[in-house]
């Protein structure tokens, strides 16, 4: 369909940005879709914009435990701590034995997303050394952090990834996740701004005067928007215009001008940000500066990074930000068999996991326990990190010993 675009304020609703009135329009997400019409934020004269320890594990029964793809035979009786090591069973005509299986099903996001390629590179690990463990790994797509944090709730996960913040909100009961337990940290979540060629943007500064999109009310990029502007004193008033739709709108946005700049807080590379650079000649910028400096000391669960040279392309010098981890949480009563060799396979092999996704390039083994991780660890990853004295008690209920692990923790 082609028409032409238009720019108007619309009254759909009033929601709040950085703690002030802004006018919430639904023309970027809808009216884009049903009558092709970009509309901003409508601007009001504002204010400023404004590591874990081993569980105890005891009785699980308190908590719902239906996990997605895990056989009933197995979470029934995983919350007691039973059925543990592969052993040796007796098969139903008794002419033959077999290992016992087990499987393990990791949370992640939409298929085109880091979350869900990340997951199905830790299966295809865990696939690999299966003769190890006997576990059988299976990445589930989702619709990001917010919904693997409420299928979580549900009783419907096993293990999820979500964000380093997530975990934090949730280790200080901001925003609890009963029964959520820390299992590890993996790549690094970069904010980037992505940026018009013709913007003159260089850095968070210098979004004074320009048109931007932060992202749906509620959602986990207008929060983090929230907090980046604040910490360098932009105001609504300090900013053209500020759209508030999904970010699958994003390049539409660059690419018609409409807007001047938009960020993400992902890993790297991101297929919308080469989407973007690819329609439109857009550039990368990151989020690094003094106020920013001032974030990271004030918030745990963030941390400075660095974007390596030729991420991206057109990006020839390394980009000085910040962000977060991806973490891994698991459910208190899944299995702590399962979990222990989640972490002891991606620990072990993380020479080879950098190989799989350029995700994983940054990543470190010392990172893996001691960046990222508020929640308490599950039991099975306070066994493997050592997490407390009697961190593998639950091995006690187990049929065969298992192998002493290979710790190294040198980068």
């Amino acid at each position: 369909m082609t028409s032409a675009r238009t720019y108007s304020p619309c009254l759909n609703g009033i929601c709040g940005l950085l703690g002030v009135a802004i006018i919430a329009c639904a023309g970027w997400v809808g009216h884009a879709l049903a009558q092709d019409v970009m509309v901003p934020l409508n601007q009001v004269p504002t204010e400023s914009l404004a590591n874990g320890t081993s569980s105890n594990r005891s009785n699980f029964s308190e908590y719902p435990y239906k996990p997605d793809a895990i056989p009933l035979s197995q979470y029934q009786t995983d919350w007691q701590g039973v059925d543990g090591v592969p052993g040796m069973t007796d098969s139903d005509n008794n002419s033959t034995r077999r290992q016992k299986e087990y499987y393990l099903a990791i949370y992640s996001g939409s298929t085109t997303g880091v979350y869900f390629q990340v997951a199905g590179k830790v299966c295809e690990l865990m696939r690999q050394t299966y003769e190890q463990h006997h576990i059988r790994c299976v990445p589930l797509r989702s619709r990001g952090v917010a919904s693997n944090v409420e299928l979580m709730k549900e009783g419907r996960v096993q293990v999820a990834i979500v964000q380093s913040n997530t975990n934090w909100d949730a280790a200080q009961g901001i925003s609890p996740i009963p029964g959520a337990r820390s299992v590890m940290s993996l790549h690094d979540e970069m904010g980037l701004l992505v940026v018009r060629p013709d913007s003159g943007i260089r850095s968070v500064a210098d979004l004074r005067g320009k048109r931007i999109n932060v992202g749906p009310e509620g959602s986990a990029s207008r929060a983090l928007w929230t907090e980046l502007l604040s910490s360098y004193d932009i105001t609504a008033q300090d900013l053209r215009t500020i759209y508030g739709v999904a970010q699958d709108y994003n390049q539409i946005g660059i690419c018609d001008d409409f807007i001047d700049a938009y960020g993400l807080w992902i890993g790297h590379p991101a297929t919308p940000i080469l989407d973007t650079i690819s329609a439109c000649k857009a550039r990368v910028v990151g989020m690094g500066g003094p106020g920013t400096d001032q974030l990271i000391d004030k918030n745990s669960y963030f941390f400075h990074q660095a974007l390596p040279a030729n991420t991206y392309p057109g990006q020839n010098e390394p980009v000085e930000s910040y962000g977060f981890k991806a973490s891994v949480i698991a459910y208190a009563p899944a299995n702590p068999y399962v979990i222990y060799w989640l972490s002891r396979v991606v620990h072990e092999n993380i020479a080879e996991l950098r190989t799989m996704h350029p995700a994983f390039h940054s990543l470190t083994a010392s990172d893996l326990k001691e960046k990222g991780n508020f929640l308490p660890f599950h039991d099975g990853a306070a066994c493997y990190w050592q997490a407390g004295d009697n961190a593998c008690t639950w091995q006690q209920n187990f049929a065969e010993e298992i192998p002493q692990p290979r710790r190294n923790y040198s980068n």
